[in-house]
């Protein structure tokens, strides 16, 4: 296939348009309705077969969902942006069940090769003013504390540029591709939902990639992600009794010093020899009255290890803290788990794939490609990429390099679009290395 620079080049302006509408419209975790409809839309007219709802994401599992009138209301505005033609997907995601996978069979024998993309955003504020190239170009967010500033707007791009250029180009290509549109990244929440329902089987290669992060300069590439940390994200809510703090004391039960011992105790959890471990508290709320024992307590709380096995550790070890604290205390508890993924690195096979890749790409300067690094945080991509090596698949993950206005999670964020170039030719030649007839 020696035409690779030529299909992207003549995909690029579509990419730069799709980018910016699914900038101007971001939406959360499992409220991704206008997101997921409109990328369902496209991939049907490229001639791939979908599954969405409960066929891919297992109700049970599902964490931080948020309040069903928050789910209308982003339901509700998903259909007054979408044509009919659009809208009819709507149904199928019933209360949040949001996300794609969809496939295509080159009707050849060949290995199965997937890609991951995630399409949800983070609760951010964009920055308004001149100086922030969206806001200046007219594609600024359009949805209050909403935006896509982790570049996953991005990442929706290059997936449906990918299928695309497959879908044209199949009579080059062998076996099948799937490609996975997932919801709830950000939180750690969506694949942990989807897995379960067991349509990653028979998978042979799984591919994701993100813009930025430490790949911060347009050109180069980080072709070999390691040390992908798990996590678990979860709520405690104590409930105690509450009375008079000077009348009648002993009959409170209190919460609040519940809440706040258990935070100083899971900060002086033991670290382990195994592995970096990580806990923190993020949020401590108690109280309703200075003079009041306070019956209410509540933290939020994440951990995280350099393998599954070492975040389990930290994990039960804040459990056991919670339970001990609540019987010292005399208040009930609640943990309420509100998102989570497995440890992992990046199988070499695929690390050498996208180095091989990046290598012959005219988007990418030699001098700037990194072959592995070692993350030292965490991706919901982890997730699945453990469970395809679970079952004898390689799986890996690169970082895309791109100029970046200011960092992720930041109200000022933006990056070069000539990224998204460079993300689709790498995708492309890995896919006819693994794929191609």
């Amino acid at each position: 296939m020696s035409d690779i620079g030529k299909i992207v080049a003549n995909l690029q302006d579509e990419m730069i348009e799709n980018r910016r509408l699914f900038h101007k419209t971001p939406e959360t975790g499992w409220f991704t309705f206008y997101t997921t409809a409109k990328i369902a839309a496209l991939l049907d007219s490229y001639g791939y077969t979908l599954k969405m709802g409960r066929e891919i994401v297992d109700v049970n599992s599902r964490l931080g969902v948020g309040t069903s009138q928050k789910q209308q209301e982003a339901k509700e505005r998903a259909k007054a942006l979408l044509s009919d033609k659009e809208a009819k997907y709507l149904d199928v995601l019933e209360d949040g069940l949001t996300g794609v996978v969809a496939t295509i069979d080159t009707k050849r024998h060949g290995k199965t090769t997937a890609f991951r993309f995630d399409i949800d955003c983070v609760d951010v504020t964009e920055n308004a003013s001149s100086s922030h190239r969206p806001a200046k170009d007219g594609f600024i967010s359009t949805i209050p504390g909403q935006m896509h500033a982790c570049g996953h707007d991005g990442h929706i791009t290059i997936g449906l540029a990918l299928a695309k250029a497959l879908a044209e180009n199949l009579s080059e290509f062998n076996g099948k591709f799937m490609f996975i549109f997932q919801t709830g990244e950000e939180g750690c929440r969506g694949a942990v939902a989807m897995e379960p329902t067991g349509f990653l089987k028979g998978v042979d290669y799984l591919l994701g990639a993100h813009i930025g992060f430490q790949a911060k300069v347009s050109g180069g590439v980080i072709c070999g992600v390691n040390k992908f940390l798990a996590t678990s994200k979860f709520d405690v809510n104590f409930t105690g009794k509450s009375a008079h703090a000077a009348g009648e004391p002993e009959a409170g039960r209190n919460a609040l010093l519940a809440a706040a011992e258990a935070a100083l105790a899971m900060h002086g959890i033991t670290r382990n020899s195994q592995g970096v471990t990580r806990i923190n508290v993020g949020v401590l709320r108690a109280g309703e009255g200075r003079n009041v024992i306070a019956p209410n307590g509540y933290i939020a709380c994440e951990t995280r290890g350099e393998t599954t096995e070492l975040n389990d550790f930290m994990r039960q070890k804040c459990f056991d803290i919670v339970e001990g604290v609540a019987k010292i205390h005399g208040v009930e508890y609640e943990i309420t788990q509100t998102g989570g993924t497995a440890g992992g690195d990046s199988s070499p096979f695929v690390t050498e794939l996208f180095y091989e890749a990046a290598s012959e790409s005219p988007f990418i300067q030699d001098d700037k490609i990194v072959k592995n690094f070692d993350f030292g945080a965490c991706e919901d991509f982890a997730h699945f990429m453990r469970a395809v090596q679970k079952q004898g698949g390689q799986s890996g993950y690169m970082m895309i390099g791109s100029n970046l206005s200011a960092g992720h999670h930041n109200s000022c964020f933006d990056f070069d679009e000539k990224t998204l170039s460079a993300g689709l030719d790498i995708f492309l030649r890995a896919s006819y290395k693994l794929n191609g007839n």
